[in-house]
This record gives structure tokens, C-alpha cells and sequence, in this order.
């Protein structure tokens, strides 16, 4: 279904294209999960992700959700974005959270995701997988990029274009 969609709004896959683009209407797959440990240490490592989603009330962490618009804001301040430090703020001190707010926030960061890749340097991004099997772009630190570099490798799934051989552990 989503596949229809996008061919009705006559959008173009082109993630390289679309980065010199001045027009046009371009569509980009980002991936707010995997953009996260590289914008804050804390959440890089096995099952250090943020437990920020307000609707799993057993694993939901207030801090958790805090650190992510917080992330949101330093991210959207570095590209001046306007009035996201105000959002931010606004998220960060609402008392009882539910789905709605959780969309908004995956929302903004999807936003901030897509003119990261449109706006920084090349090499501070990555992209897993392809445009036909599938893709993911997020930013990407050197310690997140090796380590899913690594594991793309293992599965044959290509890095920024290129499918990598895998390293068999020592």
C-alpha cells in the first residue's frame, strides 16, 4: 500500500539526488531508533536504546523521553531550526504523555533525520540496505557506523552502496 502511495504523490527515491536537489518532491526512509546512539552515547550498546514510548508503561522511562527531546533539541538547534529548543521544552514538561505526543515527537525527529541527510556532509550519514530490498538512513557516529557496517556484512546487506565482506571473528 505505501508503494502506491508514494508513486501517487510522484515522488522520487533518489537519497543521492535528492541531497542537491532544489526542488522536487523527494522521499527519504530514516530511522529515528538508529540515529539515536549516534546523538547520544548513552543509548550506544545492546539494549541501551531508550525506553521512550510512553504507551510500553512498563518499560517507559521518564529520563528516557526527556533525553530524547533533548537530543531532538541539540539536533534541531545544529541545523537552526527555529523554535524546536521551545518545542522541546514544552514536550519535556508535559505531565501525563499518550500516543499522540509520542507521533509528534518520532515526527520531529524523522524531520530532523531527513535535513540531516540533505544538509551535512556525506560521510556523517549512512544508509543500510537498498532501494529495492529496502533502506535506512540515520547519522551516524564512527563507532555506530563500524559496528553496523559489521553487522550489515555478516548479512550481505550493502553500506552506502557497497556490500562489504564479512570478518569472521578471531
Amino acid at each position: 500500500m505505501i508503494w502506491a502511495f508514494k508513486n501517487a504523490l510522484g515522488t522520487v527515491e533518489d537519497l543521492e539526488r535528492a541531497r542537491s536537489a532544489t526542488s522536487g518532491p523527494f522521499v527519504t526512509e530514516v530511522f529515528p531508533a538508529l540515529a539515536l546512539p549516534s546523538r547520544n552515547a548513552a543509548f550506544h550498546g545492546r539494549q541501551m536504546g531508550p525506553r521512550d514510548n510512553p504507551m510500553r508503561r512498563k518499560t517507559f522511562q521518564l529520563p528516557h523521553w526527556a533525553a530524547v527531546v533533548h537530543c531532538a533539541a541539540e539536533v534541531g538547534e545544529s541545523l537552526a531550526v527555529q523554535g524546536i529548543r521551545g518545542w522541546c521544552d514544552t514536550h519535556c514538561s508535559i505531565a501525563k504523555l499518550g500516543k499522540a505526543h509520542q507521533d509528534l515527537l518520532d515526527a520531529v525527529l524523522c524531520a530532523l533525520l531527513g535535513l540531516t541527510w540533505m544538509t551535512r556532509a556525506r560521510a556523517e550519514s549512512i544508509m543500510i540496505g537498498d532501494l529495492v530490498s529496502g533502506y535506512m538512513v540515520a547519522p551516524a557516529s564512527p563507532a555506530v557506523r563500524a559496528r553496523l557496517s559489521a553487522a550489515a556484512a555478516l548479512r550481505g546487506v550493502p553500506v552506502d552502496g557497497r556490500i562489504a565482506a564479512a570478518v569472521s571473528p578471531p
